[in-house]
């Protein structure tokens, strides 16, 4: 019963985004891939940021990184591959890949001290994977979208981390509203794709701009 007294507040509802993801899963399985599923993939990603909020304000464990990373390869990793999986089983391949480089992308997360990200984050990647199986996109589509960002979340690419408290409401409020209600559920995969596409965009006209710099 040691590993119940170094469990700390926060790590309660990383066990709990876990535990949500899971039951996404096993609905998935059991039934279909449906909105059913994606609000549980929301009401997922509510608690995980819960959970970073808690650990600054309460002492942190000296599990709790490990045990958030181990629940967002549940919620933000085998959820949306199962999901891909479920859409279609020629997407196996691609899902796997998916599964592989979360792990891989939540392993060096564990290793990092960095103020913003290195690598696309797990989270926005299965709110956009997921939104699309949901709005039901051609496949080809999808598995170009999620091989692409499979890449992004092992890449050196520094996404920035969402820290200033208006644009953290904003980003709360946009899942919270496609969790309860049907009809906006388009809004979360909507504003992950922005966030997966901003930086290398950005990072793009910068080094275009640079190189006409140099001619001109």
């Amino acid at each position: 019963m040691k590993t119940l007294k170094i469990v700390g507040l926060a790590d309660l509802f990383s066990i709990l985004n876990a535990l949500v993801g899971f039951s996404g899963i096993t609905y998935t399985m059991l039934y279909d891939f449906d909105y059913q599923v994606y609000k549980l993939l929301c009401f997922a990603a509510i608690l995980d940021g819960i959970d970073g909020f808690v650990a600054k304000k309460t002492k942190k464990s000296l599990i709790g990184k490990q045990i958030d990373s181990f629940a967002d390869s549940i919620s933000f990793g085998l959820l949306p591959a199962v999901a891909m999986v479920n859409y279609s089983s020629t997407l196996f391949p691609l899902a796997s890949l998916l599964v592989a480089f979360s792990i891989l992308r939540l392993a060096r997360f564990n290793m990092e001290s960095f103020e913003d990200f290195y690598g696309l984050p797990t989270l926005p990647n299965a709110l956009l994977i997921c939104g699309l199986v949901l709005l039901k996109f051609d496949i080809l589509y999808l598995a170009t979208i999620s091989f692409l960002t499979s890449f992004l979340m092992i890449s050196d690419i520094i996404y920035p981390r969402i820290k200033k408290n208006p644009l953290l409401f904003f980003s709360g409020l946009i899942i919270l509203l496609s969790a309860l209600v049907e009809k906006l559920s388009f809004l979360a995969p909507l504003a992950a794709s922005v966030y997966v596409i901003y930086t290398p965009a950005r990072l793009t006209i910068c080094r275009l701009k640079g190189q006409l710099s140099k001619q001109e």
